[in-house]
């Protein structure tokens, strides 16, 4: 790791930057190789995440992994993080402030040092943050879309959020869908 990744990880689990610290057990900068061709972005920590500061490590996480696996990468070789790093209070979607605070502090500068070449977006949270737009997910998932961060064009892939398919037996074969679909990208960008 890197001297400015250090930084950068130290900055991120130290921050008092918006409210949500005052109740964070732990701050999740995000985990993965630093030279990941693919980045997942979420919305923000959940209660597992709070408590062990590792992205994407509940039930959300496990199906994550399976998805991962339709799409033909594993864990170890992408890096993920989410919009916003600490844990909204009960599980409350992030309010603007809180998003551009990290967006501006940290996920604009972990996309500097990564340079993935994809970023596969996770619900509409993180679709708004990084596309800077909103989204509907029921018409947009599935999609690839360009986005713009220091003045480098990276492709984008839109999806529901791992989460989204623990409360719905349709949104779970969608991911499966959109994960098959993002398995073809993959292999594009392999060849």
């Amino acid at each position: 790791m890197g001297i400015a990744t250090e930084e950068l990880e130290r900055r991120i689990r130290s921050c008092t930057l918006c409210r949500l610290h005052r109740r964070r057990k732990n701050a999740v900068p995000g985990e993965g190789p630093l030279s990941a061709r693919v980045m997942l972005v979420g919305e923000a920590p959940g209660r597992n995440e709070d408590l062990r500061g590792v992205p994407f490590c509940g039930a959300a996480g496990r199906f994550l992994d399976e998805l991962l696996k339709i799409a033909g990468l594993k864990r170890e070789e992408v890096y993920i993080t989410n919009v916003v790093k600490c844990r909204p209070p009960q599980n409350r979607p992030p309010r603007d402030d809180e998003i551009e605070i990290c967006v501006k502090n940290y996920l604009r500068k972990q996309l500097e040092i990564i340079r993935p070449e994809l970023i596969v977006v996770l619900g509409r949270t993180a679709a708004k943050a990084l596309l800077n737009e909103e989204v509907t997910m029921a018409v947009d998932h599935g999609k690839e879309r360009k986005v713009r961060f220091s003045g480098r064009g990276i492709r984008a892939f839109v999806t529901y959020h791992p989460a989204a398919a623990l409360y719905g037996a349709a949104t779970r074969l969608k991911l499966r869908e959109d994960f098959s679909r993002l398995a073809e990208i993959i292999k594009a960008m392999k060849a």
